[in-house]
């Protein structure tokens, strides 16, 4: 009897896909990661170069996501998504605290440490769970997608972080990030942004041009949000320790907020579009059904 051998490679582009990057998961790991972290580390770049990183630091976050979630986990997959963003957290903590050593004007090489002690945790953490003598998962390449989980996470904070404040200094996030209570809406969406996409499109016709989108429109959503938070802060002068005190009302603080914001919401509604049209080109049948009826 001859067995035919399980197909593993991705499906082909169906109709309606257009957006097609091409690259596959290692190197899209590669090139977001290397991106991301130059960025990150050149703190004084316009916004919208930063929120270009965010997207790039999403789609490499929600492919490890993906990876991980599709042998199985059902309910794991926004767990996995929270489990991405507690890492970044704690990633970008440790960054941020190590910013200020060997740091110059604009420039911070130091908080690449968070973002390599948490690919070290992920991986430990990986290795872990699919240990027999421990957790047992048994989900194949489980300790190379926590390893990333954790680096994408802490990139993406550290990214949101220098968006809103211009700079990784600890203080000014502590103040305009922790203290404005900024940190629990950005935390919450970069979960979305991690989990959604594939808990959005998860069945048996899901596929990575179409769950990519879903990455790229949060994203979007999120470069918005945050251009929004920049123009409100721009007014407002911080406490940056016990002797300093900065004023960012300057009016490159204020357009850099305009520009992302305007670059947030075009990249949303350019891909949300992109998102419907695919699931309506790919879809069987397509029926309205109207308002919900009501029992009377």
């Amino acid at each position: 009897m001859t067995v035919t051998p399980a197909v593993v490679e991705e499906e082909p582009t169906k109709k309606g896909l257009s957006f097609k990057l091409p690259l596959d998961e290692t190197e899209m790991g590669l090139v977001a990661g290397i991106v991301a972290a130059i960025v990150v580390v050149f703190t004084g770049l316009p916004a919208v170069i930063k929120g270009i990183a965010l997207i790039l630091a999403f789609l490499w976050g929600m492919d490890s996501v993906r990876k991980t979630s599709k042998y199985g986990l059902g309910t794991g997959v926004p767990s996995i998504g929270v489990l991405a963003t507690g890492f970044g957290v704690v990633g970008a903590l440790v960054g941020l605290a190590l910013a200020k050593y060997g740091s110059i004007e604009g420039v911070a090489p130091a908080v690449l440490v968070g973002v390599i002690l948490m690919g070290v945790i992920g991986l430990v953490s990986g290795i872990l769970s699919n240990n027999e003598k421990v957790i047992a998962m048994k989900i194949p390449k489980l300790e190379r997608a926590m390893m990333e989980l954790g680096m994408a996470g802490t990139l993406i904070i550290l990214l949101e972080c220098s968006i809103v404040t211009g700079s990784l200094n600890f203080n000014a996030v502590v103040n305009q990030v922790m203290s404005t209570g900024l940190i629990a809406f950005m935390f919450i969406f970069t979960c979305f942004g991690l989990l959604h996409p594939y808990n959005a499109c998860l069945g048996p016709d899901e596929n990575r041009e179409r769950t990519r989108m879903v990455a790229v429109e949060i994203a979007g959503l999120i470069c918005a949000f945050l251009g929004f938070a920049m123009i409100i802060l721009s007014s407002f002068s911080w406490e940056l320790g016990s002797i300093v005190s900065v004023t960012i009302s300057s009016p490159w603080k204020l357009w850099n907020g305009v520009s992302l914001l305007i670059f947030g919401v075009a990249v949303w509604a350019y891909f949300f579009r992109m998102f419907i049209k695919a699931c309506m080109d790919e879809a069987y049948e397509t029926v309205g059904t109207g308002m919900i009826k009501t029992i009377e």
